[in-house]
């Protein structure tokens, strides 16, 4: 009688394997999302660095933060982050908050997939005082939020 050989995969062998990958994508995943959105919260950094600079300029032309005597707001260069970004793929609002003749405060809310980030909304003024608003979580602080 001859004896026929069997080749292939075990349940077991192939149950190992699912659980090897289970374990791995359960520790990459998080960590690549969180890369992702470090990120997304650097560019909404550097468009409110690259509109406080806007603004600098605009009040050495002007004399003044605002562009009348009522109080009426300069048009900001960036609105969004990332730049040109329309509807779900926006991940912050940039806003002035607040704006005078001698100050002004800018603000990049996040939305949609950066909603849920552990930084609130980034804020940044005339002296370069940079500050974070709303509830900070995952061990953040407005410090951390500012460098990562």
């Amino acid at each position: 009688m001859k004896r026929s050989k069997h080749s292939g995969f075990t349940l077991m062998e192939m149950m190992i394997v699912v659980a090897i990958i289970a374990i791995i994508s359960a520790v990459a995943y998080p960590s690549f999302r969180d890369s992702g959105r470090r990120g997304q919260r650097s560019d909404a950094r550097s468009a409110l660095l690259e509109n406080a600079q806007y603004m600098e300029r605009f009040f050495t032309e002007n004399s003044a933060y605002n562009l009348t005597a009522g109080g009426a707001s300069p048009t900001l260069p960036r609105t969004v982050s990332p730049a040109n970004a329309t509807g779900g793929n926006i991940n912050y609002n940039i806003s002035l908050s607040a704006v005078t003749a001698t100050s002004f405060t800018l603000q990049a809310v996040p939305v949609n997939g950066m909603a849920a980030d552990v930084c609130p909304t980034l804020t940044l003024n005339n002296l370069g005082q940079k500050s974070v608003s709303g509830t900070l979580s995952g061990g953040m602080t407005a410090d951390s939020c500012w460098e990562r």
